[in-house]
């Protein structure tokens, strides 16, 4: 397994790059990917939800990221957590699978009011000519609108470290401009309830399943590290405190 895949990032706390490895994880991560395989659904037995088919996502919304993070607990024993990226076919929360970070509800009520009405410019705006004066005003006040959503969904996330720092995502972000979805992707999931569980990390590892993404960077079946745009950002500060936390466990 190359090390590039690692889990890693960069934390302005400490001045150094904080680093987990991908090794320890990949057989769970092997396992897990297999398992969904034969259940043709992420449910797994648990729940038969059918949004959660794995045909979903070999169809027009194509593949997703999914992690696994084996750790220790408390007495020494092994967890191994998984976690899928974002929602899956809508369905924030399935039982066996890591929970959001953020609250549904919350992200739910945040939402419900402001997406109607983006969606709803966008359709003004495509039904007008793109010289018309009134497609550049509504342009404008879409834009507007998605950055304020934006900021207020942002502020619903805190995330935890390993040192038992809690912080929002603008104070985690290092750099500027954080892209739509951060905070969503399957690390900092992991990490964070790692962090609020006591756990102790010591392997983690991302694969993607399904239909090849547009891009066509992503294939089924292949393992990746966590995305530079939205997870590198956050990493630094969600690994922090590991290397103590780690000694404590042995």
């Amino acid at each position: 397994m190359e090390t590039t895949i690692d889990c890693a990032g960069f934390c302005r706390d400490c001045g150094r790059e904080h680093c987990l490895p991908a090794g320890p994880a990949v057989r769970f991560a092997q396992e897990l990917m297999e398992a969904m395989g034969r259940a043709g659904s992420i449910g797994l037995g648990v729940a038969c939800d059918p949004r959660l088919n794995l045909e979903y996502l070999f169809g027009p919304a194509r593949g997703q990221m999914f992690g696994v993070l084996v750790s220790l607990d408390g007495s020494g024993n092994e967890r191994v957590l998984k976690a899928f990226s974002g929602q899956y076919n809508g369905v924030w929360e399935v039982p066996g699978w890591v929970p959001p970070i953020v609250d549904p509800a919350e992200f739910e009520r945040t939402t419900r009011d402001d997406e109607p009405r983006i969606r709803s410019l966008t359709a003004r705006i495509e039904g007008l000519p793109s010289a018309d004066p009134s497609r550049r005003h509504l342009l404008v006040e879409r834009r507007e609108l998605s950055r304020d959503l934006m900021r207020r969904v942002f502020d619903l996330y805190r995330l935890t470290n390993f040192r038992g720092q809690t912080r929002s995502l603008a104070e985690s972000f290092l750099g500027g401009g954080m892209p739509t979805g951060t905070g969503e992707c399957c690390a900092p999931k992991l990490l964070h309830h790692a962090a609020t569980q006591g756990l102790v990390p010591l392997g983690l590892a991302e694969f993607y399943v399904g239909r090849e993404n547009r891009s066509a960077t992503r294939r089924h079946g292949q393992f990746f590290a966590p995305c530079e745009p939205k997870c590198r950002p956050i990493l630094g500060f969600l690994l922090c405190g590991l290397d103590g936390a780690a000694k404590e466990g042995t």
